[in-house]
């Protein structure tokens, strides 16, 4: 059981997954809150993806489940969402990208 789902994070040939066990659904959701927070660091690999990260896990970093990080997408219930740092895009499966203004303002 679970609500598992990936977001892999994109950028100069270098590539981040982000893993949640019990939050998919929201996942979208969740990187809208963090890419609107983050609009200063759209250009900062390092920086967004952790932006990313702490929003996914909020006041839970402490427990030892529940959240991951890789290189590779692993254990994945919903479509695989991409962020392009370097494209500065966001797509959700077979979806067409989205630049980052109009995922934060389209829901």
């Amino acid at each position: 059981m679970g609500d598992r789902a990936n977001i892999v994070i994109k950028s100069d040939g270098e590539q981040v997954c982000l893993y949640t066990h019990w939050e998919g659904t929201e996942l979208p959701e969740t990187l809208r809150t963090a890419l609107t927070c983050a609009q200063t660091r759209w250009n900062d690999f390092q920086y967004l993806t952790r932006i990313i990260f702490c929003t996914m896990v909020r006041d839970r970093w402490q427990e030892t489940t529940g959240f991951g990080i890789t290189q590779n997408i692993h254990d994945n219930e919903h479509p695989i969402i991409v962020v392009d740092v370097d494209a500065q895009t966001v797509a959700i499966g077979d979806s067409v990208p989205q630049s980052f203004s109009d995922y934060i303002t389209k829901q």
